[in-house]
């Protein structure tokens, strides 16, 4: 890597929360939606019965296993919090938008929409790690000259 890019990711690691808890939480709600997610790709919901239209349920796979995704690489390296952030806003925003227009199309009943609050869980959770730890330091803001 360059040095630029190394100073950059210096930065995005020093303003980041790495408690391990919280990793641990944000990976277990990633490994469950991921869990959800896949069967939902393939037109299926084996957990809930609710009559949903296959469409509706293949396009919340592919966007809760981008959900997954992201909340697990944040797990593991939480550096990659900084970039995760508005992937998965732009996410949630479709998966909101598509969930009232599936709703008033009647493709899906508004009880199954209530799971899709794990991925608003998961966005939370990526969202924590971005959030500087601590005071801010005292030294002058601006950029500096990296050698």
């Amino acid at each position: 890597m360059t040095n630029d890019a190394e100073f950059v990711l210096a930065e995005v690691n020093r303003f980041r929360r790495a408690t391990p808890i919280g990793r641990l939480l944000l990976a277990a709600l990633s490994a469950i939606q991921l869990f959800l997610a896949i069967p939902w790709l393939f037109g299926s919901s084996p957990l809930f019965g609710a009559e949903t239209a296959d469409m509706h349920l293949t396009r919340d796979g592919a966007l809760g296993i981008i959900f997954a995704l992201s909340g697990l690489s944040v797990a593991w390296r939480t550096r990659l919090a900084f970039f995760a952030l508005p992937l998965v806003f732009v996410l949630m925003i479709m998966q909101t938008a598509f969930a009232f227009i599936d709703y008033f199309a009647e493709h899906v009943t508004s009880g199954f929409e209530w799971v899709h609050l794990l991925s608003a869980a998961i966005g939370v959770g990526i969202a924590i790690f971005v959030r500087p730890r601590g005071p801010r330091s005292r030294r002058q803001s601006g950029m500096r000259v990296v050698k």
